[in-house]
């Protein structure tokens, strides 16, 4: 979710013959992301599902096993997340797994790292689109909880300063 250039689904529809990628993002992306695809000879291996993720009346595609989001859910309010989360929900089987990759203050080893970040939200907030941010990982969690998904993992110190929040929706 969120495919921009397509780097990331290129990347990963080569790691295995089973292997197929859905890139869903806006349709001006969608459109950049498969003109690279095809470039590099993996159309069979990539699907697109243009659309605004924010909109809430489109519905998202079924089916699938896992939904990838890389510093993308940072460029959203909280409801927002949360919404964007519980249509994942609907998207996914039932043993899926959302991976949320995120740059949180509150996780870095280095205070200065901490700060560097925390000054990104002034970016988001005054200038990039009003109503996101730099957050903070507890933030993410109440979102993630709200939207009906547990946190199975949680792994800090990936590269310079991210985290990743291995979720599965919450058995009832």
């Amino acid at each position: 979710m969120g495919g921009n250039t397509g780097k990331w689904a290129s990347a990963s529809a080569t790691h295995g013959e089973n292997i197929h990628v859905t890139i869903m993002d806006l349709p001006g992306q969608a459109e950049m992301a498969k003109q690279r695809i095809a470039e590099l000879g993996l159309s069979d291996k990539v699907s697109f599902y243009p659309c605004n993720i924010l909109d809430e009346t489109v519905p998202f595609p079924k089916g699938f096993d896992a939904i990838w989001m890389s510093q993308f859910l940072d460029c959203f309010s909280e409801d927002e997340i949360v919404s964007i989360l519980k249509r994942c929900a609907g998207s996914i089987d039932d043993d899926g797994i959302v991976l949320i990759l995120e740059a949180f203050w509150d996780t870095q080893r280095f205070e200065t790292s901490a700060f560097c970040i925390q000054q990104l939200s002034i970016y988001f907030t005054a200038i990039a689109n009003g109503n996101s941010q730099m957050y903070d990982s507890r933030v993410f969690k109440k979102c993630i909880d709200k939207a009906g998904f547990d946190i199975a993992e949680q792994i800090d110190g990936i590269g310079l300063s991210h985290t990743l929040l291995k979720c599965r929706k919450r058995k009832l």
